[in-house]
Formats: C-alpha cells, structure tokens, sequence
C-alpha cells in the first residue's frame, strides 16, 4: 500500500499521505527557477522589439501591457524559487544559476527550440507550474 510507509526499491520515502515526497530540493529549485528566468528573458525581448517586428497578439496597448503584467509576475515567482533555494541548498548554487546557467540555457536551448514568442509562452505555463511545485515543497 502507498500510504502505508511503503519505500520505493532505491530508499527513498514516498508516502503522500503524510507529505512526505521524493523530490531533493536542488530539482525543486531547479525546476522553479529555470522556467521564470526564461519567460522573464522573453518577456524583456518581447517589449524591446520594434512595432513591426512584434507577434500579432502584442500588437496594441493591451498586448504590450499584458507582457509587462506577466513578465512582473513571472520574476516575482523567479525571486520566490531564489529564496526557496538559497534557504534549501547552498547559497552559492542559486547565486550561479541566477547569473549564468538559467540565462545560457534561456538562450541557447529554449530560445532556439521554440522561437521568442512560444518560448513565452512555454516556459510562462511551466513557471505558473512550478509555483505549486515551490508551495508543495516548501
């Protein structure tokens, strides 16, 4: 039974009843800090294009505030993913991965993968995502 203090084959406690759950605070904290640094990254560019260059959804006041609105938020969950990692891990972990690895892998993997616009709107649904993530395993 799961609720029954079963442990899975490697040791590691997976009882959800209790909360008690099997994912290690630096994927936590990786998984909730890359994606709002990326949508962040893309919203920034987003604003900065000129008006010919913009998506068709950004065209107008609306579009572009609705870009500012979701950037802000999204670099609000970004800061709430930094303090959960540096309370849970090392500080210097969260330091470089807010200075160098969320940055490169913005540009270089999902950038190129997806373009600008969808790479918004990716790792925008993934950061709201990873805000349960944060409030589960605070």
């Amino acid at each position: 039974m799961l609720g029954q203090g079963s442990i899975m084959p490697y040791n590691a406690p997976i009882n959800l009843i209790s909360g008690v759950y099997a994912l290690d605070p630096i994927i936590i904290f990786l998984l909730s800090g890359l994606f709002p640094m990326s949508a962040a990254i893309a919203a920034s560019k987003l604003m900065k294009l000129t008006e010919e260059q913009r998506p068709s959804w950004i065209q107008g006041e609306s579009g572009l505030r609705n870009v500012v609105l979701l950037g802000n938020l999204f670099g609000l969950i970004l800061i709430a993913a930094l303090w959960y990692g540096f309370t849970h891990v090392e500080w210097w972990i969260p330091l470089l991965c807010l200075v160098i690895t969320f940055p490169v892998v913005h540009v270089i993997i999902i950038e190129r993968l997806f373009g600008l616009s969808k790479s918004f709107m990716f790792s925008g649904a993934l950061s709201i995502a990873a805000t349960g993530l944060l409030w589960l395993h605070w």
